[in-house]
């Protein structure tokens, strides 16, 4: 996963996924987790905007990293459940 930073300090990078599956998108959360840590320590939480497809941290307040994820459009209630426990596996 490629990050770009929108500014010259790099106070909002944004990642562009092409998973079409929940394992495609395990390995883009991995690489979400990994700039979330050296941002926030273990202190982060990750949030799902679902209307605009995508998934951000390390704080809803003050996010650093959006992940733009097109294929979760339209697919909140289907997927929910099912990314939250993935986020959650692999935050442990």
């Amino acid at each position: 996963m490629q990050w770009t930073p929108t500014d010259q300090f790099g106070n909002l990078c944004i990642g562009e996924s092409n998973a079409q599956s929940l394992e495609e998108l395990r390995i883009d959360l991995e690489s979400l987790i990994i700039e979330l840590k050296d941002r926030a320590g273990d202190n982060y939480k990750i949030t799902v905007d679902w209307e605009y497809s995508e998934i951000n941290g390390p704080d809803p307040d003050r996010v650093s990293h959006i992940l733009r994820v097109p294929w979760l459009e339209g697919k909140s209630v289907e997927l929910a459940e099912d990314i939250n426990v993935l986020i959650a596996s692999l935050h442990a």
